[in-house]
C-alpha cells in the first residue's frame, strides 16, 4: 500500500466508508496493516450482508 493510498485513507470521513470508490481500498487496508479491531469493524461495515 503506497503513502498515497494511506493518506487518502486517513482523510476518508465516516459517511464515505461506504462509498464503493474506496471500498477496495478500504478492504485492503483492512487485510494488511489494520488493528485487529478495526479490520473487523471495516469488514462488518463493507460486508453487511455477513454480519451475523
Amino acid at each position: 500500500m503506497s503513502k498515497r493510498e494511506i493518506n487518502t485513507l486517513m482523510s476518508i470521513t465516516r459517511s464515505q466508508i461506504s462509498d464503493p470508490r474506496f471500498r477496495d481500498l478500504l478492504l485492503e487496508y483492512a487485510g494488511e496493516l489494520a488493528p485487529p479491531c478495526v479490520a473487523e469493524a471495516l469488514m462488518k461495515m463493507l460486508n453487511p450482508a455477513k454480519r451475523l
